[in-house]
């Protein structure tokens, strides 16, 4: 039976009784269409009534009323102009909201990443030999109370095989590790069976450590999409350039009453505080780093720009800058004394941080060229 638990097969050698149980699936989750627009990278981006989306499917969520936009997050917060993500055309009637459609290859790849063991870059992993696990990390640890985090970070687009991953990430979390509760977003580059390597925008949550729940993107219900011009899974179709231009998206996870996620100044939806055991109050937890996943018989993948950030950093590293905590009513920089830099593997992968160019403010460089075992 198709399920996450077993790693899928490649679709031309998949049974008959693995196809039906996709199309089973893929029926759940695309729902009935108002409009749809075909974009230039093949994805179909489809129009949904805001109440009839998947993440109502979900059942602590049938009687959940839309937040279309946050409470008490400050308006200054919302202003000014983002970079847009699609052509102008590309947006929803009001009462709907854009999806991407969800293909079977995007439930392959789901499943390929689960079967890979795409964890929780936690430190507690660290005592585990990096060769048994087929995942490795660089990361920046916060381990403060906190209400959720922001950070920009440069875009990239490193080179995965199609059973690899290469992402990066902001992470917030909280509750012990057996049921641990993660919500998690940035850019990734995934793998792909029948197409170039596109980075994407991307997010998922769990809360059992990815045992049981959660999922990336719409693949399960459960995150409220509330805008009309913005999807999950959306192609970055800019990137940064090696000694040269950079390419950068401001993103946040900020809990007002919800767990919001923004996108430069836009708020494209929100994980409902009812779907979480630990983050009631806030969560005690954050992390911004790259994480790779590959099997443990090939060589890895490259991680951010591909290059070690000791060999470089202005234009030439991958980085998170100007990373804030949100404190219910501030963004402020974290104290350095409560940071812990992580590297599971920095043969293959580097972190460092320096000061940024805001006072206080500390920025996290990242990445390397892979091609170790992990």
């Amino acid at each position: 039976m198709f399920g996450r638990s077993h790693p899928v097969q490649e679709w031309q050698t998949m049974s008959e009784e693995e196809n039906l149980e996709m199309e089973r699936l893929l029926n759940v989750i695309n729902k009935p269409t108002i409009k749809s627009f075909k974009t230039d990278y093949g994805d179909i981006l489809d129009c949904i009534d805001i109440y009839k989306q998947h993440a109502f499917d979900h059942p602590l969520l049938k009687d959940h009323k839309v937040q279309m936009r946050p409470k008490n997050i400050p308006k200054s917060m919302m202003e000014g102009e983002s970079p847009r993500l699609l052509p102008e055309h590309i947006k929803c009637p009001p009462g709907s909201v854009l999806i991407k459609r969800t293909t079977k290859e995007d439930l392959i790849m789901a499943n390929k990443l689960e079967a890979l063991g795409l964890n929780y870059p936690s430190t507690s992993h660290l005592h585990q030999a990096p060769a048994k696990s087929g995942h490795a990390f660089a990361t920046l640890h916060y381990y403060r109370h906190n209400f959720g985090a922001r950070t920009i970070m440069n875009v990239w687009r490193p080179k995965t095989l199609s059973d690899q991953a290469s992402l990066a990430s902001l992470w917030i979390s909280s509750g012990p590790l057996n049921n641990l509760n993660v919500i998690q977003a940035g850019w990734g580059v995934e793998p792909q069976l029948f197409s170039s390597n596109y980075t994407r925008l991307y997010a998922r949550w769990t809360v059992d450590n990815y045992k049981a729940t959660g999922c990336f993107n719409y693949l399960c219900p459960g995150f409220v999409q509330v805008h009309r011009q913005i999807s999950l899974g959306l192609v970055l179709n800019q990137i940064s350039v090696y000694n040269g231009k950079q390419i950068d998206i401001d993103i946040a996870i900020l809990r007002d009453g919800e767990w919001w996620l923004k996108l430069f100044n836009q708020f494209i939806g929100y994980w409902p505080q009812k779907l979480f055991f630990y983050m009631y109050g806030g969560a005690n937890n954050v992390i911004w780093g790259g994480q790779v996943i590959s099997p443990t018989n090939k060589p890895s993948p490259s991680m951010g720009s591909g290059h070690f950030p000791k060999h470089g950093l202005q234009n030439k590293s991958a980085y998170f800058r100007q990373t804030q905590i949100w404190d219910n009513v501030h963004l402020i920089y974290p104290r350095s004394d409560r940071l812990q830099l992580v590297s599971s593997l920095p043969a293959c992968y580097e972190a460092v941080v320096t000061h940024g160019v805001a006072p206080n403010s500390i920025d996290l460089y990242y990445g390397g060229p892979g091609q170790c075992k992990i």
